[in-house]
């Protein structure tokens, strides 16, 4: 009884965070999203649980999560909260639904997975990777884990409706050789409501929405047109922050890929914080990604910088920002950077680059 109760409590959560969106930075510094978004979101994320992918996708999570959340999706309440109260209620359901497909390509996969969820022992690691890739087409994304359950069966590290593909840039600062992917996921995932490194040690998630709003800044100013009501990397726009998009493109620039790279940089270095140095300070991590930007593409990753320091709040993107003028006042041995931010975008791109790498590798001594 008290194993059922643990179900019913999991699943309610999972329910919650399936369906109830986080709030963004740009929400957090004032920028509201529409209500219609929202509701766009959710029926396109109906729309695709509910195709044959998203079927199988539903009941891979429903077998090795022991959670109905996503099948109740596609016919609500055919798992109702009584039935959970039965042992191996997921898989009498997943039986049910191998038995409605049987006609249907995916069947001898689904099948499959069900034989590996029941017999992990069969199935070699080479076995398990091929499984994990045959996956992939059918938009769903997962890892087997290496632990097993307490009764013996197969368990999964993470599973995801969506697309990836692999990320070929490399870090400007950091060695790196481990495969990292950006994840696209195809209906709403809390963790990925924002750009960020999520929790998964080979992914990080950039998202489009995002990009496009600071591509769009961005192509405004050099087009010289009015960007008052927009907010770029979640803050207002000032004449910093404008002056440095003009430097950083120009208007034969990609000025997307110049974006879309600057978030893969800042993401990848968290992701190399937290998986070669197990290291997750909040604030370091934020000043070393925003070094990692400044030194890639020197004057849009001062736009960056000049964004952190109009959030209205004292949080970890502020105090980064903070720390990095300090140091390039300390070794430009000229103070009045700290109380006049602007100064710093009268260097050289080249200052710029030498004096951030130089704040880069101070922090990086920290690590262990």
């Amino acid at each position: 009884m008290k194993n059922t109760a643990i179900k019913l409590f999991l699943f309610a959560i999972a329910a919650l965070i399936a369906i109830v969106p986080a709030e963004t930075p740009a929400q957090q510094e004032g920028q509201l999203l529409d209500d219609s978004d929202n509701g766009q979101e959710i029926h396109s994320s109906l729309r695709r649980i509910r195709s044959t992918e998203g079927m199988l996708y539903a009941h891979i999570v429903l077998l090795f999560n022991e959670n109905p959340h996503f099948v109740n999706l596609i016919q609500e309440d055919s798992i109702p909260l009584k039935a959970m109260q039965n042992e191996d209620f997921h898989v009498r359901a997943y039986n049910n639904y191998l038995a409605s497909i049987k006609t249907l390509p995916a069947a001898p996969l689904a099948a499959t997975m069900l034989d590996a969820y029941l017999n992990p022992s069969k199935y070699s690691k080479k076995d398990i990777r091929d499984l994990e890739l045959s996956l992939e087409p059918h938009n769903i994304i997962l890892r087997f884990a290496e632990a097993r359950t307490p009764a013996g069966r197969a368990s999964l590290d993470y599973c995801i409706f969506g697309k990836r593909s692999l990320v070929t840039i490399k870090h400007p600062l950091f060695e790196i050789n481990e495969r990292i992917y950006n994840i696209q996921p195809l209906i709403y995932y809390d963790e990925f409501s924002t750009s960020n490194s999520t929790f998964y040690f080979d992914m990080i998630y950039i998202n489009p929405d995002e990009v496009l709003n600071d591509y769009t800044i961005s192509k405004n100013i050099l087009l010289n047109k009015n960007v008052e009501s927009m907010f770029f990397v979640g803050a207002r726009i000032s004449d910093d922050i404008k002056t440095c998009l003009k430097k950083a493109f120009s208007k034969n620039s990609d000025i997307r890929a110049e974006i879309w790279k600057m978030f893969e940089i800042h993401e990848i270095t968290h992701k190399v914080l937290n998986i070669h140095y197990n290291f997750y300070d909040q604030v370091i991590g934020e000043e070393m990604a925003l070094s990692s930007t400044i030194y890639a593409n020197p004057f849009l990753g001062l736009a960056v910088m000049y964004s952190y320091l109009d959030y209205n709040s004292m949080n970890p993107h502020r105090i980064a920002a903070l720390n990095y003028l300090r140091f390039i006042a300390q070794e430009t041995s000229n103070k009045k950077i700290i109380d006049d931010p602007s100064l710093i975008k009268t260097l050289s791109d080249q200052e710029i680059i030498r004096l951030t790498k130089l704040h880069f590798l101070s922090i990086k001594k920290v690590l262990k």
